[in-house]
């Protein structure tokens, strides 16, 4: 494989098409330059600082496992100093050393085993109700409706469980998230009244504002809820030290963006990859019927279901909800033949990794079977990222995903609409472009697969 530095123009192109299609093009530079691709500065504009593709579990251990020469990245735009915007964006992800550290420490706890095991019913009851509104017969965009899921149960979870509090501003989060990824925010940033990077800045101002006032509420009476803001605010590290309110700002931004994208964007690929395998989702009909027959499932039957569990786990190494992590060098480091300058960017493929062949034979295959057989390490498999920084919210979400799909399957039989076209975009999660149509019936086990078109069918080998 060339192990050469790609530079000049054909660095440029390479960068617009990782801007353009990531995953395509970190593909592509696999295959083409191998595991370790260096992509030079650009000399006449951005980006300013070498990128380096670096793929394969060495890769994954040297680079997410050693947090002191691998920093985070921001995925947001900073935002004028001392700006809502910074303020906002500036939680786990975002933090280093003993900052990082003493944070992790006070926010670990709401995602503990006992107290994720205590959101069972809130998550089923918020499941429930969304299923009462759909009608057998119709058509629905999957992503729309899990989003909207996810969305509410983010909501009660950390804000609060009344809906008329906690769904406003959820609402505002979301927003917040969709004008930060707005191509004309990236492209123009610029801080002049009626540009839309000025839009996102008031924005954030807003959304601040409205966390600051629900921090105020529940300081006044910290034992009343047991949201996970209450949670946090109540929350002592080692030395007896909680969180400011602009700790609680950054913290509870970013807790609710990971639960509430990620999650959704699971959800609707492992729905799409079940109506795409009639024989997986008779296997798994047969394991939901012997083990709930017909009703939610109990925190107790949880780990009964083994198959539900295989199905999750594959759909997110087949369609990873995070593509990539992106780390920056904090010192000169040897990396393969290479050695890497302090600011370099370095990009860690989860996709890539899910589908190498050494460790996942036929690996664009949707075979949930496989991990009856296969344990791989957290470098191997990492859908919720790997080493001290891995994602605390994994408990959460894999909770939530099967609580939310035992539910719906048992009551509905999924269809995707023939022939519609399924493309990737990738912002914070990778998520279906134009949605995924389709439509719904009583399950009355007639499973069948339809023909689909676009880029799904190079990530996945279909039936």
């Amino acid at each position: 494989m060339n192990t050469a530095p790609i530079i000049g123009f054909e660095a440029a192109r390479e960068y617009l098409n990782l801007l353009h299609d990531p995953v395509a093009s970190m593909r592509s530079l696999y295959e083409r330059r191998g595991p370790l691709v260096v992509l030079g500065p650009v000399a006449l504009g951005e980006p300013t600082k070498l990128h380096v593709l670096a793929v394969g579990p060495e890769f994954n251990r040297q680079v997410l496992g050693d947090p002191a020469k691998f920093r985070p990245t921001g995925l947001f735009l900073r935002g004028p100093t001392n700006s809502a915007q910074r303020r906002v964006r500036f939680g786990l992800t975002r933090m280093t050393g003993e900052q990082h550290r003493q944070q992790r420490q006070l926010v670990m706890p709401p995602f503990h085993k006992t107290a994720v095991r205590s959101y069972h019913d809130l998550m089923t009851g918020i499941t429930t109700q969304m299923l009462d509104r759909w009608r057998p017969g119709q058509r629905y965009d999957i992503y729309s409706e899990m989003r909207e899921l996810t969305l509410q149960i983010a909501s009660a979870v950390l804000f609060s469980h009344d809906p008329a509090e906690a769904l406003p501003l959820g609402r505002l989060v979301e927003e917040w998230l969709r004008r930060s990824f707005a191509g004309p925010v990236w492209l123009f940033p610029v801080n002049f009244p009626g540009t839309p990077y000025r839009g996102l800045i008031r924005h954030a101002e807003k959304m601040e504002e409205r966390i600051l006032a629900m921090i105020a509420k529940r300081r006044r009476s910290p034992e009343a809820h047991n949201d996970v803001l209450s949670l946090l605010i109540r929350a002592r590290d080692d030395e007896n030290h909680g969180m400011t309110d602009t700790e609680l700002v950054g913290q509870t931004t970013i807790l609710f963006m990971a639960s509430f994208e990620t999650t959704a964007s699971a959800l609707t690929w492992t729905l799409f990859l079940l109506a795409q395998h009639p024989a997986v989702m008779h296997e798994l009909m047969g394991e939901l019927d012997a083990v709930l027959g017909g009703n939610g499932p109990t925190p107790e039957q949880l780990p009964q279901l083994k198959f539900l569990s295989y199905v999750i786990q594959e759909s997110m190494r087949v369609l990873p909800p995070v593509p990539y992590t992106v780390r920056a060098a904090t010192r000169y480091v040897k990396m393969g033949p290479h050695t890497v300058p302090t600011g370099a960017r370095i990009f860690c493929s989860h996709y890539l990794t899910h589908h190498l062949p050494d460790i996942y034979p036929e690996p664009e295959r949707f075979r949930p079977e496989r991990w009856r057989e296969i344990e791989p390490n957290q470098y191997e498999y990492l859908p919720f990222s790997a080493g001290p920084r891995m994602c605390i919210g994994a408990m959460f979400a894999t909770q939530l995903l099967q609580i939310s799909l035992a539910t719906m399957l048992q009551r509905f039989r999924f269809t995707v609409v023939p022939e519609t076209r399924i493309d990737r975009a990738v912002r914070i999660t990778m998520q279906p472009r134009h949605g995924l149509p389709m439509m719904i019936f009583e399950n009355d086990r007639k499973f069948t697969a339809s023909e689909v078109r676009g880029q799904i069918r190079e990530m996945v080998t279909l039936p």
